[in-house]
């Protein structure tokens, strides 16, 4: 996936709220481009993949608070 361009979009927070929700990512690193990976393993399902993606929305973003 494409790394958002976004100003608040910083890798290195994304991937610790999602490792914190139980999600591992990767820098990607078959390209030139500015992204990251998202690997499977094992019986992976719908509401698996449900998980993530509430998980993606609700760490990308994320503002630091004060």
């Amino acid at each position: 996936f494409y790394n958002p361009t976004h100003p608040d979009y910083r890798f290195d927070r994304f991937y610790r709220l999602l490792k914190e929700k139980g999600f591992v990512i990767y820098p990607g690193k078959i390209s030139d481009h500015d992204t990251f990976r998202i690997g499977t393993i094992g019986d992976i399902t719908t509401k698996d993949i449900h998980r993530l993606l509430i998980s993606v929305q609700e760490s990308i973003y994320w503002r630091d608070r004060k």
